[in-house]
């Protein structure tokens, strides 16, 4: 069997008068005109995917694709972070947007739904409520994907390789920042140095600096699924002595934005 689908990429919804939906999704919602053929649909960018609203006497008459429509309305549903709820409503209100019905659901989701003018239900609800993804998941979704072929490699090697770079790339963003402001901090004029001595200069920091180490190692952790994390605490010393050089290294291989972050928070 294929893999089976992961996100719905588009939705259509029906609506007889054009204008008025375009009002209602564009000005109301505030979703983006992506494309609009005049008499036939309207189509708005909503996240990965894209919401289609048709005139159905338009939808049902095709050659090119299958034809489709609705003579009812339908339903469409808009995850929402739970506390602009409330902000939701008092917005519909100033559109004079009458909210239908309200729902509360388990672990604190709720939501809220009112009609568009074709008469569709339209909810904002909690964007967690039908979140099945764990933690796990989530955290390897946001991973930099690295070309690295650790078959052969022993389990630590292994979880340097596939883990820890992964996540150091990851957050290479802060990691250069909190090296540059520990070095702002020392005031010790990193950015007018040579390169042989601003090298120099991080090697000490992350020999010396426990604050820093702890930091970054702390970060670091943070990002590891529950069986990552088994692994790390079965190697704790091991995983830490490759992660201080791993982290060296980084900051070491781009000296210069650190030492632009160095300068400019010198100016502040």
């Amino acid at each position: 069997m294929p893999t089976p689908p992961r996100l719905v990429l588009e939705t259509s919804l029906y609506a007889d008068d054009l204008a008025a939906a375009k009002q209602f999704y564009d000005v109301v919602l505030g979703l983006d005109v992506v494309l609009r053929t005049e008499g036939n649909h309207v189509t708005f960018r909503c996240g990965p995917g894209v919401i289609h609203v048709f005139d159905p006497s338009s939808s049902r008459d095709r050659d090119s694709l299958p034809a489709h429509g609705a003579d009812e309305p339908v339903h469409v549903a808009f995850g929402v972070p739970t506390d602009q709820l409330a902000a939701w409503r008092r917005h519909f209100n100033r559109h004079d947007v009458a909210v239908e019905h309200t729902k509360q659901w388990d672990e604190g989701q709720r939501s809220l739904y009112v009609r568009d003018p074709a008469g569709n239900s339209v909810e904002l609800v909690s964007d967690s409520l039908w979140s099945t993804t764990t933690r796990a998941e989530r955290l390897k979704r946001v991973r930099p994907v690295l070309d690295l072929d650790t078959t052969e490699s022993r389990p630590v090697e292994q979880f340097q390789n596939e883990t820890l770079r992964p996540i150091l790339k990851l957050l290479n963003p802060t990691i250069l920042r909190l090296v540059a402001a520990r070095l702002a901090r020392y005031g010790v004029g990193f950015a007018a140095m040579d390169r042989t001595d601003q090298r120099d200069r991080l090697r000490n920091l992350m020999k010396e600096d426990g604050r820093l180490k702890r930091t970054l190692l702390g970060m670091v952790v943070g990002h590891l699924t529950e069986d990552e994390l088994d692994t790390y605490l079965a190697h704790k010393d091991e995983v830490r002595r490759r992660t201080v050089p791993m982290l060296l290294a980084r900051a070491q291989d781009q000296i210069d934005v650190i030492a632009k972050q160095v300068r400019a928070q010198a100016d502040q």
